[in-house]
């Protein structure tokens, strides 16, 4: 593998942005500061028809508006203004932060997509702008107002954050002339003129060079102010960066530097608990292997630039060795990526889920592990997140008779459950229909919202899914062979009795809990009878989300993976039969409760992959948890054979942890000295020292593997 190292441009790069108010203050990445004050004074005092004209024309008063932001030593440019308000623009804000109380507010998830960005670079924002007025110019209001103003309210709209994009693509141009006829250093003013001439063409116009393409995409992309995710940047981006060598335009190691900034500028605009995902591998829509330069160099980006945010990698039964162990050690250096996503697996659950064979070979991860259709997206993720654990305990309390009676009430429990949180799920997507949430531009580049005159909110998009997220997997079968052992089996304890001691935290239960830890088979042993467990719940799990349909008319993708909420909701719940305490955090994802793989990773693997994952699509997401030396030299190959086989017996996505448990300790007590360390969560990667101390010992109370 020819590496290529990293350069001196992005060290000071690297420190800037993380030495920046949106690291260290954790700022969030939505229209905040000098973006909403605009947008706030424009909303009050707009004289729009319609609130969704409204939004539109404010949204586009903020590009208008927006201070370019271009950082000494970027060659990617395009950031938020984040400079801080004057007292008088303070005031001015809490006002209008009062007066905007009455505004129609819309809830529910936004971004968590991949957008048509192949589109965008093959007819650029000029195209769009083309293909709505061409769309526009065919209504007929006179005769058919009841079906073509609504559709004219959106090509409306679409144009008036189209043209505004133009305004601050321009502002930014003529921004980066101004400081080049200020900069003193030769080199850099070249620099400058190079990104001012480059912005007079993107992303107004096609791409037509390897750079060009990278800066037309992040120049669309950080005005969208919400999570959206980059997608298969090795397969379309590949044509710009293969002509630009051939005709010698480009080396490998400028195109590397590209690669390295346009990943890193993300750390100075997103919130630290969160990443930008691009996605390298799988097939591409003929169903033909993807691995190429841009693949390898995507995946070198993790080495050079050392955040949290991330390259994925989908990997098949095809996907070569040497890739595979690249990927490996990259893990091993302590980065926790790139995860590795199972492409036959994901296309096969594509296929079932009734995605066309094109379509299912074009996915990608949208956030942590839900995994979407790429440009055709209006599917809301992780909505919302269910407490199995806490349902179970619930069931409890029936008193049934025997464990199939248990089953049944846990299903109907969590049927009911999913059924009322769905009602305000899709109460959020009737209000976004009238008060809708995306910014129109985003639109623009989801199937089939153009040709439909329909935003996302609206229905525009081909697919609406929603995607229920179910915490506690592991807890929650850990929990039935525990209970089916105690009560059902053996006759020991009543139910009755088991909650009462559940109730009391399991005080002076000593032999008991010892029992459940130590004796009680459990989900992660390779056990066959404690695997059958989760197999019964994913069952139930897709039992209760059978049939139902969202308000946008399409149906429900289960998920099993979590953000930070298997803490978050842990907190809330009492002790479980399996033996977790109460408020300890539930199940990290879909891998086996914290502490339990006793037996090794291949037993904990055997067991990850022990259930069908393919018609759960929502995500999942299992953990493994190394030390450095498990990875590297002679265990190398080793973990390779650990990966392949997780690939063949159909695991969904695999994610590593590799520190161990006594550097995260110090990490803990001198959290100034590991500012870099990265650890995997749920289905993400963040810093430790920003976690919060009850995650962190979660984090290292995961088993820690040997080979």
């Amino acid at each position: 593998m020819n590496v290529i190292p990293v350069s001196e441009r992005l060290n000071s790069l690297r420190e800037m942005y993380y030495n920046s108010a949106v690291f260290k203050e954790s700022l969030s990445y939505v229209k905040i500061r000098r973006q909403n004050l605009t947008y706030m004074r424009n909303y009050i005092k707009s004289q729009a028809p319609t609130s969704f004209l409204r939004r539109a024309y404010s949204e586009a008063t903020v590009l208008e508006n927006m201070n370019p932001v271009i950082e000494d030593n970027e060659l990617i440019v395009g950031k938020s203004d984040f400079s801080p308000l004057t007292e008088d623009e303070q005031k001015e804000y809490k006002e209008l932060l009062e007066k905007m109380k009455i505004a129609p507010q819309a809830r529910g998830i936004g971004g968590h997509m991949v957008l048509d960005y192949p589109k965008l670079l093959s007819v650029g924002v000029e195209g769009l702008l083309s293909e709505v007025r061409e769309y526009r110019s065919k209504l007929d209001l006179d005769n058919s107002p009841e079906t073509d103003l609504e559709k004219d309210e959106f090509y409306e709209a679409c144009e008036a954050e189209l043209c505004a994009l133009l305004v601050l693509q321009k502002n930014y141009a003529d921004h980066a002339r101004e400081l080049s006829e200020k900069e003193a250093s030769v080199t850099r003013k070249k620099e400058l003129l190079e990104i001012a001439d480059i912005l007079d063409r993107v992303p107004a116009k096609p791409a037509t060079t390897f750079r060009e393409a990278l800066q037309s995409i992040q120049f669309y992309h950080f005005s969208l102010w919400d999570g959206f995710h980059i997608g298969r940047v090795d397969e379309f981006l590949y044509p710009y960066y293969r002509a630009d060598i051939d005709s010698g335009r480009l080396t490998r190691e400028e195109a590397m530097e590209l690669i390295d900034c346009f990943r890193l500028i993300a750390v100075g605009y997103m919130h630290p608990d969160t990443a930008i995902c691009c996605l390298v591998g799988g097939r591409d829509k003929n169903g033909n292997l993807v691995e190429n330069e841009l693949t390898e160099m995507f995946l070198m980006s993790l080495e050079h630039i050392r955040t949290m945010h991330k390259v994925e990698f989908a990997v098949s039964k095809d996907t070569s060795d040497e890739l595979l162990r690249y990927a490996i050690r990259l893990n091993a250096m302590g980065l926790t990526l790139p995860s590795i996503l199972n492409d036959d697996v994901i296309t096969e659950g594509m296929r079932m889920a009734g995605y066309t064979e094109e379509e299912s070979h074009n996915w990608a991860n949208t956030g942590c592990v839900e995994i979407t259709p790429i440009g055709k997206s209006g599917i809301f993720v992780v909505s919302p997140y269910h407490n199995m654990p806490k349902m179970l305990l619930e069931a409890m309390k029936s008193g049934a008779s025997s464990f199939g009676e248990l089953l049944g009430k846990f299903g109907e429990i969590l049927r009911s459950e999913v059924k009322k949180e769905l009602k305000t799920i899709n109460q959020y997507q009737m209000e976004r229909s009238r008060n809708g949430k995306e910014v129109m531009r985003v639109s623009c580049l989801v199937d089939d919202c153009l040709k439909r005159g329909k935003s996302i909110d609206n229905g525009g998009a081909l697919y609406n899914h929603i995607q229920p997220n179910f915490l506690g997997l592991a807890n929650t079968a850990d929990s039935l062979a525990v209970i089916d052992e105690l009560v059902y089996k053996n006759g020991e304890y009543t139910l009755d009795r088991l909650c009462a001691i559940l109730e009391s935290d399991f005080d002076k239960e000593e032999e008991l809990l010892s029992r459940i830890l130590n004796k009680i088979p459990h989900y992660g042993t390779n056990d066959k009878r404690a695997d059958s467990y989760v197999s019964t719940v994913t069952e139930i799990i897709k039992k209760a989300c059978k049939g139902l349909k969202t308000y946008r008319g399409a149906n429900l993708q289960p998920g099993c993976f979590s953000y930070l909420e298997h803490a978050r909701h842990g907190l809330k719940t009492g002790a479980t039969p399996d033996g977790r305490r109460a408020s300890y955090p539930l199940s990290s994802g879909s891998s086996p409760t914290q502490g339990r793989e006793t037996d090794g990773p291949t037993s904990a693997l055997l067991s990850a992959v022990s259930w069908d994952h393919r018609s759960f699509l929502g995500g999942v997401a299992i953990n493994v948890k190394f030390r450095p030396e498990q990875m590297t030299d002679e265990a190398e190959d080793r973990m390779l054979a650990f990966v392949k086989s997780f690939i063949s017996l159909g695991g969904f996505q695999l994610q590593f942890n590799v520190a161990s448990g006594e550097e995260l300790k110090r990490a803990m007590a001198e959290p100034e000295k590991y500012r870099d360390l990265i650890v995997r969560v749920g289905g993400f990667s963040a810093n430790f020292v920003k976690l919060t101390p009850e995650m962190q010992r979660e984090i290292i109370d995961r088993n820690e593997h040997s080979m």
